[in-house]
């Protein structure tokens, strides 16, 4: 079974297309299938670019989750509207640690590991290697 860091390393892949904006073809494992998927293809372009699965847990947020609860409260609060979950800021951040240490345990369980459509980074795009030898350069 696979860690948290293991399901939410990074992935570097080869990819290919005509539009330099989205990404097409692939996700290729070398630059050489890239190349036969671009030819294939016939897409002008390739690139080697990463992409970080989504790690669930950084979206929970104490501050968040307290404001929520805090609305939810409003009717059951004094007249003054006086916070009921008024915590000090280190049980606020347990709170956090212990919640997010939960959502990175059902990730493991479940094997989750949501893969964004974005790009994190790239290289620069590079013309394949069938489109230069159409235009009659180097291939």
């Amino acid at each position: 079974m696979k860690t948290i860091e293991q399901l939410t390393a990074s992935e570097t892949a080869w990819y290919s297309s005509n539009d330099t904006e989205v990404w097409h073809g692939g996700p290729y494992a070398t630059r050489e299938e890239a190349e036969d998927g671009a030819k294939a293809e016939e897409h002008e372009w390739i690139m080697r670019a990463t992409k970080w699965p989504v790690r669930v847990s950084e979206f929970f947020s104490q501050g968040c989750f307290f404001e929520a609860a805090e609305e939810s409260l409003y009717d059951q609060c004094d007249e003054d509207g006086s916070p009921i979950l008024d915590f000090t800021p280190a049980i606020n951040l347990d709170l956090q640690s212990r919640v997010r240490a939960a959502i990175d345990e059902w990730q493991v369980a479940h094997q989750l590991s949501p893969m964004p459509w974005r790009f994190s980074g790239s290289d620069e795009p590079e013309i394949a290697a069938w489109a230069k030898a159409a235009e009659g350069g180097d291939a």
